[in-house]
């Protein structure tokens, strides 16, 4: 199911399709269409009950683009932390966060979806793909599963 489907709302503004497309361009890359739809009906928030199937934790965030609210956690700041740090490549693009605080990632060069656990860092380290969890956004969107009906 669509992350859409379970994004909570929260007051969040969505964002336009101009921010969008010069967000996309200072970090040259570019969200898939359902990632754009979402954040242009609300700029990223919590979500309700819902799961990946491949993990055991409820996905509880999709990061917000940019906020004028320093104190909240943006892809823009992990971003600018990611390449302070030098640890995550610039073309992993993190959107989402489940309950445990780790991070679902988008490869801008194969469009594949990651998630990287602060506990198994080095596995990611040592070989990226066995950390890649779906082929597409689309794919990981398919995977996400109604924690209420289980």
């Amino acid at each position: 199911m669509a992350l859409l489907t379970y994004l909570e709302y929260d007051g969040q503004k969505p964002l336009t399709k101009e921010e969008i497309k010069a967000f996309e361009k200072k970090y040259q890359f570019r969200l898939p269409p359902e990632l754009k739809a979402l954040y242009l009906k609300q700029n990223g928030g919590l979500l309700d009950e819902c799961g990946f199937s491949a993990e055991e934790c409820f996905l509880a965030e999709v990061y917000p683009l940019f906020s004028e609210d320093e104190e909240e956690l943006t892809v823009k700041t992990l971003l600018k932390w990611q390449k302070q740090d030098k640890l995550i490549p610039m073309e992993y693009i993190p959107f989402c966060a489940d309950e445990a605080g780790d991070s679902y990632y988008l490869n801008t060069k194969n469009q594949g979806i990651y998630y990287i656990s602060h506990e198994f860092f080095d596995e990611f380290e040592e070989n990226p793909e066995n950390c890649k969890v779906a082929d597409s956004f689309q794919a990981f969107e398919k995977m996400i599963v109604d924690l209420e009906e289980e």
